[in-house]
């Protein structure tokens, strides 16, 4: 059945103008499953996932390096990573090894990614990027803010002490000049946030990650408003609930000296928002003589 569905996709007459003109990467989510999956790897997942790497995955971006090595990408992994001008990507797969929904949402040992892909992604997160690379942007199948309350044990929401993880090594990769951005969807709605770090922290407010939740592409929009600014930790920048099909492009360009991202949402074929996100710029500070004035001096 998940071949049939595949093959009546791609067989489709309104496919071919699509992927003759867009390139299209993927990352798993339950619908590749089933509703809400988080039985991990047990159940029809193999039934289903075969199909997927056959349709999919094998077209995708090579797989992600394996933490601790400098270019040893892990065998067997469904998360993936590239780079492409002054971007670098991370692809999750954020149903393969998470634990049940149903767990307690701050438990320790709860987790989206599971051992070897947390790894790797933090990895990556910590991982300097060659010159001109500015930005880090991961793909979440499922939302990282918690600011939609309806289902959200199905979100990042429901994870959050790996979440917790995840945001500190995003603020340490901002701090090191290189911004994060999350890309998401499944909720068939729009919606930004910002992730900024704790007031007072080690972390500058420079730092903040940022995500942009696009959905759905063509499908139904959500029948009422569900998205709510919680608390300070994550901060809504804009939401609009309405329209059956949406997508948002990006624009990077070098402007006096920094990078700049521009996102622009559109909304039924209707240009609908934009905003702009700057890369922090990081001053080094200069490095102070050890010792002495007088041990500057060499005496022969």
């Amino acid at each position: 059945e998940y071949r049939m569905q595949y093959r009546q996709v791609y067989a489709s007459p309104d496919w071919a103008p699509v992927a003759q003109n867009l390139s299209w990467i993927h990352v798993l989510d339950d619908h590749e499953i089933s509703n809400d999956w988080s039985s991990n790897t047990t159940g029809i997942y193999s039934a289903a996932v075969g199909p997927w790497h056959t349709y999919q995955a094998n077209v995708n971006p090579p797989k992600a390096v394996q933490a601790g090595t400098r270019s040893t990408h892990r065998q067997d992994a469904t998360w993936y990573e590239f780079i492409q001008g002054p971007v670098s990507f991370f692809m999750l797969d954020t149903r393969s090894y998470r634990s049940s929904n149903n767990a307690p949402f701050e438990e320790e040992s709860k987790t989206m990614l599971g051992q070897d892909q947390l790894a790797d992604f933090l990895a990556w997160l910590d991982r300097p990027e060659p010159k001109g690379v500015k930005w880090k942007f991961v793909a979440s199948s499922v939302p990282f803010t918690k600011n939609w309350p309806v289902n959200v044990k199905d979100t990042w929401g429901g994870f959050l002490f790996e979440r917790r993880k995840i945001l500190e090594a995003m603020w340490e990769a901002g701090a090191r000049g290189t911004s994060v951005v999350i890309l998401s969807g499944d909720r068939h709605e729009f919606a930004a946030t910002k992730f900024p770090p704790p007031p007072e922290s080690k972390w500058p407010e420079s730092a903040a990650a940022h995500e942009f939740s696009t959905s759905p592409l063509n499908q139904f929009a959500s029948p009422f408003p569900t998205y709510k600014q919680v608390d300070s930790e994550d901060v809504k920048l804009h939401y609009i609930p309405s329209g059956n099909s949406k997508f948002g492009s990006f624009t990077i360009e070098n402007i006096d000296g920094r990078s700049i991202l521009q996102y622009t949402l559109y909304i039924d074929g209707e240009e609908r928002w934009t905003t702009q996100l700057s890369a922090p710029i990081v001053v080094e500070e200069a490095t102070k003589p050890s010792g002495s004035f007088w041990d500057r001096f060499k005496f022969v």
